[in-house]
């Protein structure tokens, strides 16, 4: 499987291009925080309520063990 390699253009301004689709829909371009670098879904998925997070690993077990997560 090949991963694509994500592409981030800026002069240090307050604007970034980039080739990251949105984790949710995946049909539009993610929303990346400047200040930090992350990724967040699309304006449109945001509206809907969606978002992403990073589970400890001890949640990530607990999931995975009753099917939430692969």
């Amino acid at each position: 499987m090949d991963v694509a390699k994500i592409k981030i253009t800026t002069d240090g301004g307050p604007w970034v291009e980039h080739n990251m689709p949105c984790p949710i829909c995946r049909t539009q371009h993610a929303v990346m925080q400047l200040w930090n670098g992350n990724f967040l879904p699309c304006w449109s998925c945001q509206k809907d309520g969606h978002t992403t997070l990073k589970l400890p690993g001890f949640w990530k077990h607990i999931l995975k063990l009753f099917g939430v997560l692969r």
